[in-house]
């Protein structure tokens, strides 16, 4: 099975839904994937060269906005293990702006210079990893929405 890959702003943010297996498990799975395991869900994010600086759990409390800033050096990643939002994202650049649905299970990858801001729909958490440190003088507030 494939991941579902959609990209935005000419393919500088990319939305990943992860695909769910139960056991038994064949040998073709891909590596980011979430395991529907007895004891519970196990989902595998990132297994890459590049190494992991910073994780941060993010709580998401339905009608509120987190973000509304942008990084010129860090790079993240961000998986929503439960709720829903709506990602707002804009090419700080080129003002190009787009809005990415995003539900329990999707992965998507921020670069540096692009603002995003996610707009809790449904109560839920989140983790956020890169592999460069946290910086707050890298953080630049843009508001989005």
């Amino acid at each position: 099975m494939n991941i579902s890959e959609q990209r935005f702003l000419d393919g500088k943010v990319l939305k990943r839904s992860l695909p769910t297996f139960e056991p038994p498990l064949g040998a073709d799975i891909p590596v980011a994937k979430r395991l529907l395991l007895a004891q519970g869900e196990l989902a595998q994010l990132y297994d890459g060269e590049e190494g992991i600086r910073y994780v941060a759990a993010i709580q998401f409390v339905s009608g509120t906005t987190r973000g509304s800033h942008y990084h010129r050096e860090k790079q993240e990643w961000v998986h929503l293990f439960a709720g829903a939002c709506l990602l707002v994202v804009e090419d700080v650049e080129t003002k190009v702006r787009e809005a990415i649905s995003l539900v329990t299970g999707d992965l998507v990858y921020l670069p540096p210079n692009i603002a995003h801001a996610f707009v809790v729909q449904q109560d839920g958490m989140a983790v956020e990893f890169s592999p460069i440190r946290f910086d707050p003088a890298d953080t630049y507030r843009h508001m989005l929405a």
